[in-house]
């Protein structure tokens, strides 16, 4: 399926709330903004009630979130947040089960890939993209490294927020 077709179809899974601030990245972070105003405290990772929405049917039996549909997940945090290791391995087997669609998550902590993966991951998931973000020289130098290692068979980089001036080429 084309690109722009997936694009029309979209989702947002956010699996668990609440994240802590790792970098200089974190110190505007927008779901921090967003739970202030709700007096949410972003601190504490709570498990969502949507937690289990890729196999979530409709009454006829049918998904809820259509084949082909690009899925962001865990917007709200961050897929590989310690706090949530108890409920990763779950999370993993939703996303292997749901290989009709695509998955799409952003980390910061691409340091605890390792500690994260399914068993059965190899060398990726066909239908899962990884994005590492980075945001200044420290965290490129730090994550990228890490990030060209990986398993991963789609790989994104986001600089985001972009604090300063990144040099790829030394990289």
């Amino acid at each position: 399926m084309p690109l722009n077709a997936i694009e029309r179809k979209s989702k947002m899974w956010n699996l668990w709330h609440g994240c802590h601030k790792l970098s200089a990245g974190c110190r505007h972070c927008y779901v921090y903004r967003g739970d202030s105003k709700r007096d949410i405290d972003s601190t504490i990772v709570k498990k969502t009630k949507n937690f289990d929405l890729p196999i979530q049917r409709k009454r006829n039996g049918e998904y809820k979130i259509p084949a082909g549909t690009l899925v962001y997940a865990c917007f709200t945090s961050d897929f590989f947040v310690e706090d949530a290791d108890q409920w990763r391995i779950e999370a993993w087997e939703m996303i292997r089960l749901r290989n009709d669609l695509k998955f799409l998550m952003i980390t910061k902590r691409i340091d605890r890939l390792h500690v994260s993966l399914p068993a059965d991951w190899g060398n990726g998931y066909e239908h899962v993209t990884i994005c590492c973000t980075v945001e200044n020289q420290d965290r490129a130098d730090y994550r990228l490294p890490i990030y060209k290692a990986a398993p991963i068979k789609h790989k994104i980089i986001i600089c985001e927020p972009l604090l300063e001036h990144i040099d790829f080429e030394s990289l």
